[in-house]
């Protein structure tokens, strides 16, 4: 395994937002010998996640699962392939990919326990990846109040993926992420890239 971490997420590590540690990565500060892969709006179903870590393999690899609503008027389709093996489409995702008529408890409910699918079934073909819900953190954690059905909450989620995890809770607490986020979309800002190069370096025990 290389020692580079190829890391893969949504707009939370697009260069559009990492312009903000533009300095920092381009004087090695932050995230070193990483790879950031940030497309903003992924959904958790894109074929392009299980296609990037097939074709980097050999790195560290690190997953920011994306909140279960991106692309959320794929519903149709998504519970469609419920009855079915199929789990990917062929889709990238955008910028405002949420769509109201896709946001009640059971659209969620589908969504999620979909990803839940996705996840399990990159762990088994990629065994040393580690997980990281930023999202999720922002939804349940922070937000005490989610309309998120109780099973795909960050804690519930902890307990099903525990060693696959970089968990946030042993980094922060939910009063200082809310301080490490610029927007209700959980980007983070600079002392956010921060706390997020430190999750990656502990993990691998980088400096």
């Amino acid at each position: 395994m290389e020692n580079t971490v190829y890391i893969c997420g949504p707009s939370h590590i697009h260069e559009e937002y990492t312009d903000l540690i533009k300095y920092e990565l381009n004087n090695k500060i932050l995230f070193n010998n990483c790879v950031l892969n940030g497309i903003r709006g992924l959904p958790n179903w894109s074929n392009i996640i299980m296609d990037s870590f097939s074709l980097n393999a050999k790195s560290n690899l690190v997953w920011i699962v994306s909140d279960y609503k991106f692309n959320n008027f794929d519903y149709p389709t998504i519970f469609k392939m419920q009855s079915s093996a199929d789990l990917f489409l062929n889709v990238v995702g955008h910028p405002g990919n949420v769509d109201r008529a896709f946001m009640a408890p059971h659209h969620i409910t589908v969504l999620g326990n979909h990803t839940l699918k996705v996840i399990d079934y990159i762990i088994d073909k990629f065994p040393h990846i580690k997980l990281l819900f930023w999202c999720l953190y922002k939804r349940t954690k922070v937000n005490t109040n989610s309309s998120y059905p109780n099973h795909l909450w960050y804690d519930s989620i902890k307990e099903k993926y525990r060693s696959h995890m970089i968990d946030i809770d042993d980094f922060t607490t939910p009063a200082e992420f809310s301080t490490l986020i610029r927007d209700d979309g959980a980007h983070p800002n600079k002392n956010g890239y921060i706390l997020m190069d430190k999750m990656i370096c502990a993990t691998f025990g980088k400096k």
